[in-house]
């Protein structure tokens, strides 16, 4: 009985973004870059990927929305090659930034994106129902920054993040001569904290640029309800109250952006993900029969990413990049409730910003992910699959420049007054 109840709190079974199940296509800009742009964002998306990078706009304000639509492909293929794949669905989180000049050296940003999270769809009679059907989670960050600039070549970031998370949970249950079915949903509250940094080493010609976001506790809180259920089992399985614990891991990113022929920038930036501390799948039922913990024992990644930006035109620019993301999951805790893959991404772009402050950014991603193969007990296979994901973001810019200083107009017949003083008047 226990077999078919293990569940989980952080399903996904499209795993099409970053490793594991995390989303790092967080603006069109970025995106067409593969990401790669730690030490060369200066809009207020740098929110999300380098908050020091808030200071480069100096005064002024900005704002940014916009959405990645991404649209997965995930394949199960069984030891006697019987092939499945999962429905069609096509998931849009969301971005919406600002940023604030309040002086020329510091800056206020605020971000609301989501980091983690997607939603999968297998079908109603695939030869997994019992382990995987339908879920989605998701975790909408509230990002809150401040900015300084310590050194016209260095400037440096802290920050503080309010996480709330949600999941929606269903499978099939398998009660020999019957099927049942269990909805598992539940929501939970938590905080982190990032710190960045941006150093000029070059002027005018190479960045250097990092971050590091905390990992989020997070202790979910929901119900169970079961349909379905055999007159027999009742008495144990039954609609009640569930809750877990889950620690989403810290993250670190830092890279190089290097400026050529004046028109031209290059980044490449590692992107590490604590993935470690995912040891297990857990679901503590009131009834402590239902709770069975799943192993995962997900290994740490780094993946690598590059990317260019041309200056086609004052108003156009055009993006390409590529990324590398090797999978944080051992073959032998790899099941179809939590599929993973290593990805490779192939991504273009092109910006367009017009002389009135507005601007859009459209990024697209290619995504393989790799044959995986799995020898999970009881069901081993290959994962493998495609995914497309669009970003576009669009806002509005407005760059305040500092007011020139205006030398006072001579009288006829005096001397000009020295520079930085003013002429004396009489009353």
């Amino acid at each position: 009985m226990k077999t078919w109840l293990s569940l989980t709190v952080v399903v996904i079974a499209s795993p099409v973004l970053a490793a594991g199940f995390r989303i790092d296509t967080q603006s069109g800009r970025a995106t067409g870059m593969g990401q790669a742009v730690s030490a060369l964002i200066d809009d207020s998306s740098a929110n999300f990927y380098n908050p020091a990078g808030l200071t480069a706009a100096g005064r002024g304000f900005e704002v940014m929305v916009g959405d990645s639509l991404i649209i997965p492909q995930v394949k199960f293929t069984a030891p006697n090659g019987d092939a499945t794949g999962t429905v069609f669905e096509v998931s849009p989180p969301p971005h919406v930034y600002a940023r604030m000049g309040l002086l020329d050296e510091l800056a206020l940003g605020v971000g609301v994106f989501t980091p983690f999270g997607a939603a999968g769809h297998w079908p109603e009679d695939w030869a997994g129902q019992y382990l995987a059907h339908q879920s989605s989670v998701q975790t909408f960050d509230i990002n809150i920054n401040l900015a300084y600039r310590l050194h016209p070549r260095l400037s440096v970031a802290a920050g503080v993040n309010v996480v709330r998370g949600t999941v929606a949970i269903a499978r099939h249950l398998d009660f020999i001569d019957s099927q049942g079915e269990v909805t598992l949903g539940g929501a939970a509250w938590g905080v982190n904290f990032n710190a960045a940094l941006r150093v000029e080493m070059i002027e005018n010609r190479l960045w250097f640029g990092g971050q590091v976001r905390t990992a989020t506790d997070l202790a979910f809180v929901g119900n169970a309800h079961f349909e379905g259920v055999p007159v027999e089992f009742q008495s144990r399985i039954y609609d009640q109250g569930i809750k877990a614990h889950v620690t989403l891991p810290m993250t670190g990113q830092a890279g190089l952006g290097l400026k050529l022929m004046d028109r031209l920038r290059i980044g490449m930036d590692f992107t590490y993900v604590d993935w470690s501390k995912f040891r297990e799948l857990r679901i503590e039922f009131e009834n402590p029969d239902l709770t069975v913990p799943l192993p995962k024992n997900w290994y740490d990644t780094a993946s690598f990413h590059v990317g260019a930006e041309l200056d086609v035109s004052q108003s156009f620019a055009a993006r390409i990049g590529f990324v590398y993301d090797p999978t944080p999951s051992p073959a032998n805790t790899l099941t179809p409730e939590l599929p993973d893959a290593t990805r490779l991404k192939f991504c273009l772009g092109v910006g367009y910003k017009h002389s009135s402050g507005f601007f859009a950014d459209l990024g697209f991603q290619f995504i393989a992910l790799l044959a995986q193969n799995s020898s999970a007990p009881g069901f081993p296979g290959t994962y493998s699959g495609t995914a497309e994901v669009i970003s576009l973001s669009l806002g509005y810019r407005h760059q305040a420049h500092p007011k020139a200083e205006v030398a006072p107009e001579a009288v006829p017949g005096e001397a000009p007054a020295p520079a930085g003083e003013q002429p004396m008047t009489s009353p």
